[in-house]
């Protein structure tokens, strides 16, 4: 996953770095967008949208990034 990881990392900074200073940061599904293409569903939507809002202490691009990928593991694991 160290390949994918990377290159899921790289597309969540470049739209990071394309964000203006000033807004309210990136909309979760265009940060799902960027980590696991165009193609994802509602519930991955929803799983990230729980994990970001339980994470008081916020989180790194790196740990968005994994973290996305490892909900899609798992649900791709689980059904």
């Amino acid at each position: 996953m160290t390949d994918r990881l990377d290159q899921a990392t790289k597309r969540l900074r470049r739209l990071a770095e394309g964000t203006d200073e000033g807004t309210s940061g990136l909309s979760i599904s265009s940060m799902i967008e960027a980590v696991v293409g165009p193609g994802y569903d509602d519930d991955l939507e929803s799983l990230v949208t729980m994990a970001l809002r339980a994470n008081e202490s916020g989180m790194s691009l790196d740990e968005i990034a994994k973290g996305i990928l490892s909900l899609e593991d798992w649900r791709f694991s689980h059904s």
